[in-house]
C-alpha cells in the first residue's frame, strides 16, 4: 500500500516504464548536475530580493480603499480636555488605594453615571502545568446603545488597566480618555452602532476571557473559565485599544501584529495614521519615524530596519497589544500606544487624542459592511509604505525553492540509478514509511511532555516549572537523537531525505500563507543547514553533517537567537554573564511559548513540536548516510 502510494506520487516526475524522464532532458540535467549551485544561487538571490522590498521603488504608497470610511470629513466635536484630566486625577486617587488590583467599583460607577449599560465579568485561569494554581480577574464594560440602530452591530473602545505596582507603564490616561469620550458623545444621535467601553484586567488574559465570553467559545482548552456576560451588544465590527500613559506622550505608535501573526485590514491602519496627521500628532510604526528621503541609502536602511522589526515581532505569533485577540474572531483591531521622547515632538493633549479617537469611530460608524476592500496580508516599511502579498511572495518562494529543487534532484538521481531495474525494487518502502511515521509519533509524544516533566522536576529535583519543562525537552531531545542514530541503507536514506525536504518546503509555504515573517526566518535559517545534510564518505564527514543538523534543532536556534539578542541588549556585560542571561531567557521563552499555546491558541509551539521537530529528526537520521 505504501509502496503504491509513493510510486504514484513520484511517477508524475518520471516515466518508469521506458526508463526515460518525462521532463525535458536539459532541465533534468541542470537540476542534477548543477543542483548545489542552483540551490545556493536561489537562496542568496531570494535574500537579496527580500531585502530590496524595503526600497521605496519596490514598495507601494498606502491609500484607503474603503470609500465609506470618509476619513476626516466630519468636523471634530471633542473638546473635553478638562474633563479627561479630571477623570485622570480621580483614577489616580483610586489606583493608590489598590496598588495590586483594579478599582472595579469606581470604574463601574463611572459607567453607570454616564448612562451606559454596565456589566462585569469574573474569569479564572486554571494553571495546570506544575503546581495547580488559579488566577482570578475581573473585567468591567459599559455599552452606549445606538439610537439609530437595533444593536445588531458594535465597535469596541478598550484599555487595559495596570495597577501602580505593575511592571508595565500605567495606562490610566487611556481610561480617562475613554470616560471623557463616553461623556462627550453619550447623547449624540448619529451613532448607528453600539459602542462598547471595555476595561480589562491582567493584560492579554482579561481580553482573551472577555472575547471568549462574548462569543461563547472556549478555545483555551478549558484552562480559562470565562463565565458569561450580563450585557451584550451587536456583532463587533472593529476595535481600538488604548495604551495612553498617565504622563506626557509625544507620539502615537500604531500597533498591528496579532495572534499567530494575523494583521488587521490595512484600511484601518491607514485610517489611524491619516487622522493623526490631520490632528498634527506624530504617528509612528515600531516607534520609528518615516525617513525624510526614502530613496536615499539612509532612508532605505531605515525602512529596512522598520520592516525587519515588524517581521521579528510578527514571527513570534505573540500579539503586540490586546487588539491582537480580536483578529481571531474576524474583527479588525489596532492599538494606539502613547510614548514620550524628549525633544521629539510637543506633548500631545487629550484634546488631540480625543479628536483622533472620535475621527476613527465616526469613520467606523459609516461602514455598512465589514472591512474587505484592502489588504489583510502585507508588510510595512513605514507608516506610508506597504508591501503586498503579491510582491513579497516572489522573493520568499525563490528563497524556499532550494529544498524543493534538492528533493527533485534526489528523486531523479534515484530513478537514474535504477533504470536498469525499471523500478525502485531495492527501496524498502515499508521501512521508509515506518521511519517517517515514527518521527511524527515522537513529535506527538513531545507535545504531551510538559505536564509530566513539570511534575517529575518538582517531585525529584525541586525544580521550578520553567526549569522542569526546559530540561525535560533537552533530555527528551537527547534520547530521541540517540535512538535515531541507527544505520540506514543509502538508498533508503536518500528517499527519506527527499521526503524530509518536501515536508519542510510544504511547511514553509503553508506558514507563509498566514505568517510570512515566520516562514521567511524559517527559510533563512533552515534552508542552508538542511541543504548541507547530504551523503558523506568518511566518519569525519558524517560527524560534520550531524553537527550541521544539530544547529537546526529548535533549542539550538532558540539559544543562538537569544544569545545574539542578549549581546545586543547588554553589550557592556562579560561573555559568561551574557551566556547566563541567554540561558535564563531560553527557559522562560519555552514556558511562555507553552502557555501561549495552551491559553491563547498561539500555534508557534504546536508547529515546532508536531511538524518541524519530526522533520529535523528525519534529517538527523539520514545525515551523512
Amino acid at each position: 500500500m505504501a509502496a503504491t502510494l509513493v510510486l504514484k506520487i513520484m511517477g508524475v516526475l518520471s516515466n518508469r516504464t521506458s526508463g526515460k524522464f518525462s521532463l525535458l532532458d536539459p532541465l533534468v540535467k541542470i537540476v542534477i548536475t548543477w543542483n548545489r549551485n542552483v540551490c545556493y544561487f536561489c537562496y542568496i538571490f531570494g535574500i537579496l530580493g527580500f531585502v530590496s522590498l524595503a526600497y521605496e521603488s519596490v514598495s507601494s504608497g498606502v491609500y484607503i480603499s474603503e470609500n465609506a470610511l470618509l476619513p476626516g470629513l466630519v468636523h471634530g466635536q471633542f473638546n473635553s480636555e478638562s474633563v479627561a484630566r479630571e477623570f485622570l486625577t480621580s483614577i489616580q486617587e483610586e489606583a493608590s488605594r489598590y496598588p495590586n488590583g483594579m478599582p472595579y467599583a469606581w470604574i463601574a460607577a463611572q459607567f453607570q453615571q454616564l448612562g451606559l449599560d454596565v456589566g462585569t465579568q469574573d474569569f479564572v485561569l486554571r494553571y495546570n502545568i506544575g503546581p495547580k494554581t488559579n488566577y482570578t480577574g475581573r473585567n468591567v464594560y459599559g455599552i452606549l446603545r445606538a439610537r439609530r440602530h437595533s444593536s445588531r452591530e458594535s465597535v469596541v473602545l478598550a484599555a487595559p488597566y495596570r495597577p501602580p505596582n505593575s511592571v508595565f507603564t500605567p495606562t490610566n490616561g487611556g481610561i480617562a480618555l475613554m470616560l471623557a469620550f463616553a461623556k462627550a458623545f453619550r447623547s449624540a444621535s448619529y451613532w448607528a452602532k453600539d459602542i462598547i467601553f471595555l476595561v480589562t484586567e491582567h493584560e492579554h488574559l482579561g481580553m482573551e476571557a472577555w472575547l471568549e465570553a462574548y462569543h461563547r467559545v472556549s478555545p483555551a482548552a478549558g484552562l480559562v473559565d470565562s463565565g458569561d456576560l450580563k450585557e451584550r451588544a451587536g456583532s463587533i465590527q472593529a476595535a481600538i485599544n488604548l495604551e495612553i500613559p498617565e504622563g506626557r506622550a509625544s507620539y502615537i505608535d500604531v500597533k498591528i501584529e496579532g495572534l499567530n501573526g494575523q494583521l488587521p485590514n490595512l484600511d484601518l491602519v491607514n485610517l489611524a495614521h491619516r487622522l493623526c496627521r490631520r490632528e498634527r500628532v506624530q504617528s509612528t510604526f515600531k516607534k520609528r519615524v518615516d525617513p525624510y528621503d526614502g530613496t536615499s541609502l539612509e532612508g532605505f536602511l531605515e525602512n529596512l530596519e522598520t520592516m525587519l522589526s515588524m517581521m521579528s515581532s510578527q514571527a513570534t505569533g505573540v500579539p503586540t497589544g490586546n487588539h491582537g485577540f480580536f483578529h481571531r474572531f474576524g474583527i479588525e483591531a489596532i492599538t494606539l500606544a502613547g510614548y514620550y521622547e524628549p525633544g521629539m515632538h510637543h506633548p500631545i493633549r487629550y484634546h488631540e487624542l480625543g479628536r483622533i479617537v472620535e475621527g476613527i469611530f465616526r469613520s467606523l460608524n459609516n461602514l455598512q459592511e465589514r472591512f474587505h476592500q484592502s489588504f489583510f496580508f502585507y508588510l510595512l516599511s513605514g507608516t506610508n509604505r506597504y508591501i503586498s502579498i503579491g510582491v513579497y511572495m516572489i522573493p520568499f518562494s525563490i528563497m524556499a525553492a532550494p529544498l524543493l529543487l534538492r528533493a527533485v534532484s534526489i528523486w531523479f538521481d534515484l530513478v537514474q540509478s535504477h533504470n536498469a531495474q525499471k523500478d525502485l525494487t531495492s527501496l524498502n518502502y515499508d521501512q521508509v514509511c515506518g521511519i517517517i511515521i515514527l518521527c511524527h509519533v515522537f513529535g506527538s509524544c513531545l507535545f504531551l511532555l510538559p505536564s509530566t516533566a513539570a511534575k517529575l522536576g518538582l517531585s525529584y529535583f525541586e525544580f521550578e516549572t520553567d526549569e522542569s519543562v526546559y530540561y525535560g525537552f533537552i533530555l527528551a531531545s537527547v534520547i530521541i537523537a540517540m535512538l535515531l542514530m541507527f544505520p540506514v541503507k543509502r538508498i533508503d536514506a536518500r528517499a527519506i531525505r527527499c521526503i524530509a525536504h518536501l515536508e519542510m518546503a510544504t511547511l514553509m509555504f503553508a506558514t507563509a500563507l498566514q505568517n510570512i515573517s515566520l516562514a521567511t526566518f524559517q527559510a533563512f535559517i533552515v534552508t542552508p543547514l538542511f541543504l548541507g545534510t547530504g551523503t558523506a564518505s568518511s566518519r569525519k564527514g558524517v560527524f560534520f553533517k550531524r553537527l550541521i543538523v544539530l544547529l537546526a534543532h529548535p533549542v539550538m536556534i532558540l539559544h543562538v537567537v537569544l544569545l545574539l539578542d542578549a549581546y545586543r541588549t547588554f553589550p557592556e556585560e562579560t561573555p559568561p554573564s551574557i551566556l547566563l542571561k541567554s540561558l535564563s531567557a531560553a527557559k522562560r521563552s519555552v514556558m511562555y511559548s507553552l502557555m501561549d499555546s495552551f491559553v491563547y491558541g498561539n500555534k508557534m509551539y504546536d508547529t515546532c513540536i508536531q511538524f518541524y521537530l519530526p522533520i529535523w529528526m528525519l534529517h538527523w537520521l539520514t545525515a551523512g548516510q
